[in-house]
């Protein structure tokens, strides 16, 4: 790292050269940047190399889209390591919704309304099904039966109308649905 390349106007330059797709900065950005973001992601995973890789890889992606923001006032590995923060609550949220999703699904009972308990293993069929659906039917399913929201949330939340919510809901329960029964 002599003198720095990741500080100030250096790390400006070496961002925009690897926007541009100069290979020697793409390699020069990652060599520098590469294992500090990684250690920083890494630690925040709790050790999980796959997750860290991805987030890394997403960072890494976010900043050369966004490299026109980056005006050198801190360490180019620093605002790296924003963008990783960034990253890390989504991957966060990913895991909550997923570990809620685990402990607490439960179907709707279509002739009563009511919530019923599932069997595991109904249970594991149904994150199955849900797994094989686009993840926009997740995202509105999830929203809607997980977190409880109503569908004026959702739709505020997706930039939507109530009446796209609405129908991308009846398609999202048709696909779990379609893909619970093919499931056996």
């Amino acid at each position: 790292m002599e003198g720095q390349p990741t500080r100030g106007a250096d790390g400006v330059d070496l961002l925009a050269r690897a926007a541009a797709g100069e290979r020697g900065a793409v390699r020069e950005l990652l060599d520098t940047a590469g294992p500090i973001v990684y250690g920083f992601v890494f630690a925040r995973v709790g050790g999980d190399d796959a997750a860290a890789e991805d987030i890394v890889q997403e960072t890494f992606l976010e900043a050369v889209r966004s490299a026109a923001g980056f005006r050198g006032d801190s360490a180019l590995t620093t605002w790296l390591c924003g963008i990783a923060r960034h990253r890390l609550a989504r991957y966060y949220e990913r895991e909550r919704r997923q570990q809620l999703a685990h402990s607490s699904l439960t179907l709707v009972d279509n002739e009563t309304g009511g919530d019923e308990g599932i069997a595991v293993e109904d249970r594991d069929a149904l994150v199955r099904a849900l797994g094989a659906l686009s993840a926009l039917h997740r995202q509105v399913l999830v929203l809607k039966y997980l977190d409880d929201r109503t569908v004026s949330d959702i739709a505020a939340e997706l930039g939507r109308t109530r009446i796209q919510v609405q129908s991308l809901l009846q398609r999202a329960r048709d696909g779990l649905r379609r893909q619970l029964e093919a499931s056996g």
